[in-house]
């Protein structure tokens, strides 16, 4: 679903943030993203939505080379991704229901659709009866649900996640990553950029980890597998 092939990202300050980073995620695949602060987490995301281009190397995206998109097809390439911030980018002066809904609403679904689909995203987060609410009311757990069902309320075939726990307890965090879990399960392919080392272990999924930009590490945490 994602190939990274020998991709680079330099900016135009002379700063290295990525370097010839070569890995395979595949359909339905959950992987987490670690590294130090600095190393290359977030820029690699970006990559993939299209934030920023690589400086070298391809990224291809359901057998589509992102390099090929110009500019103006880039939101038919995010339409096919969900993204979760760190700390949720919710809009504290719209309901629940309207921040879920901004999406298909930018996309321009229909008003039937849009009520459907809200409401099944609420309920695969657990927050169906919450649609009324403001998010300043909720809890920071219940905004990351809200923010979670933002970015898969267009039923994505990628969810990406940077931090998605950072502003979390263990508990709530463990809670946020099932569903994330359960997402992949359905065939959803999901990459989270994370800090929680105690947290992924002991989920035990794929790991890439980044050191200054490069690949250090490609394990499977399950099984031990994988390369440097």
């Amino acid at each position: 679903m994602i190939v990274f092939d020998a991709v680079s990202k330099r900016y135009p300050n002379g700063h290295q943030a990525l370097q010839s980073i070569s890995a395979e995620i595949g359909r339905g695949e959950l992987v987490f993203l670690t590294g130090h602060s600095g190393a290359g987490k977030s820029t690699l995301l970006k990559l993939i939505m299209l934030i920023e281009r690589a400086s070298e190397g391809e990224i291809l995206v359901g057998g589509q080379k992102l390099s090929e998109f110009s500019n103006h097809r880039i939101p038919y390439l995010r339409r096919q991704i969900g993204f979760v911030f760190q700390n949720h980018q919710l809009l504290f002066d719209r309901s629940v229901f309207d921040n879920v809904a901004l999406p298909l609403k930018i996309a321009g679904f229909e008003s039937r659709d849009i009520q459907r689909r809200v409401r099944a995203a609420l309920a695969k987060v657990g927050l169906e009866n919450y649609d009324k609410q403001r998010p300043e009311n909720l809890s920071g757990g219940e905004q990351q649900r809200v923010g979670i069902a933002r970015a898969v309320v267009n039923r994505p075939k990628i969810l990406l996640a940077d931090e998605p726990t950072g502003n979390l307890d263990p508990a709530l965090s463990a809670d946020v990553m099932d569903i994330f879990e359960q997402f992949s399960q359905v065939g959803v392919t999901t990459l989270i950029a994370s800090h929680d080392l105690a947290l992924i272990a002991r989920l035990q999924h794929r790991i890439l980890t980044l050191r200054s930009g490069q690949l250090l590490h490609d394990v499977n945490s399950r099984d031990g597998t994988g390369h440097e």
